[in-house]
C-alpha cells in the first residue's frame, strides 16, 4: 500500500512516501522544504511536492492508496492548506485518509533518535504570542501515548504540566524560541526534530490505513487540531465584526 504523508503545521513543508506491506512500513522517500520568503508558502508548493516525489519513483498520484496528514497544532493557514489539498486528493481518488497529532509525530521521531530512553517527551512548536504548542508523550516502539492533551500555553506553565510525570525532556522550535525560560526546568533533547516530518506522520498513521476503505464521512469530518481559538474567534466571539 503506497501512502503519501505530509505535515504543514509550520513553515516547513515535509512530505513523504511510504510503502505498507502487512505489518511492515518502509519510508521510500522524503522531502522537506523550509519557506524561504513571501509568495512561496504551502499553497504554492502543493501538490507539486507530492508529484515531484512520485515522479522520482516513476509513480503517479493515482498509485497512492492512502493519505496521512499532521493535524497540528500549528499554523492555522498552513494546516488548512495541507488538509484541503490532501482531502481533495483523497476524495478525487477515493482513497482513505487519516490524521495524527503533529506533536505526536515529533515525539515518535525523537524516540527513534534516542532508543531506550524512557523520559517523558515534550515536543514544542512556536505558537507565537508568547506561547508554545506543547505535547506530553511516552513512546514504546511505534506506540505513542499522550499523557496530557496537546495545548497552547506560556512556556512558564510547562513546569506545572510535567509535575508528577517523571523525568522529562523538551525539544522543537518552540523550545528553541523560549530556551531562556525552559532550560531551567526541562533539559533539551539533543538531536530531536525541530518540526514534524512527513515520514513520522506516515509511520504514526500507518496502522489506521492498512486495509482501510474509502469513507467520505470520515474524510469530511477530518479537521485541523488548532487547540486554541483563532484571532477572529477571539475578537468576534459571536461571529459579527
Amino acid at each position: 500500500m503506497l501512502v503519501a504523508a505530509i505535515d504543514t503545521a509550520t513553515p516547513t513543508l515535509s512530505c513523504a512516501l511510504l510503502e505498507l506491506r502487512g505489518g511492515a512500513v518502509e519510508v521510500l522517500t522524503t522531502r522537506t522544504d523550509r519557506q524561504s520568503g513571501p509568495g512561496v508558502g504551502h499553497g504554492i508548493r502543493l501538490p507539486g511536492a507530492l508529484t515531484d516525489l512520485l515522479g522520482a519513483l516513476g509513480r503517479k498520484v493515482t498509485d497512492v492508496e492512502g493519505f496521512a496528514i499532521g493535524l497540528g497544532p500549528g499554523s492555522f493557514t498552513g494546516l488548512r492548506i495541507g488538509l484541503a489539498t490532501w482531502k481533495g486528493l483523497a476524495y478525487a481518488n477515493r482513497r482513505p485518509i487519516t490524521g495524527v497529532s503533529s506533536l505526536a509525530a515529533m515525539a515518535l521521531e525523537a524516540a527513534a533518535a534516542e532508543p531506550g530512553r524512557d523520559a517523558l517527551l515534550v515536543p514544542m512548536l512556536d505558537a507565537r504570542k508568547g506561547e508554545v504548542y506543547a505535547g506530553f508523550y511516552r513512546v514504546a516502539g511505534q506506540e505513542v501515548t499522550a499523557l496530557r492533551p496537546d495545548e497552547a500555553l506560556p512556556p512558564e506553565a510547562v513546569a506545572a504540566r510535567i509535575e508528577g510525570l517523571g523525568a522529562a525532556v523538551g525539544f522543537g522550535e518552540g523550545y528553541a524560541a523560549h530556551a531562556g525560560v525552559l532550560a531551567s526546568v526541562l533539559p533539551l533533547l539533543e538531536g530531536a526534530p525541530a518540526t514534524p516530518s512527513g515520514d513520522a506522520v506516515g509511520l504514526l498513521a500507518a496502522p489506521r490505513l492498512v486495509s482501510a476503505p474509502f469513507d467520505d464521512r470520515a474524510l469530511f469530518a477530518l479537521e485541523p487540531h488548532y487547540v486554541r481559538k483563532s484571532e477572529a474567534e477571539v475578537k468576534f466571539p459571536n461571529g459579527n465584526p
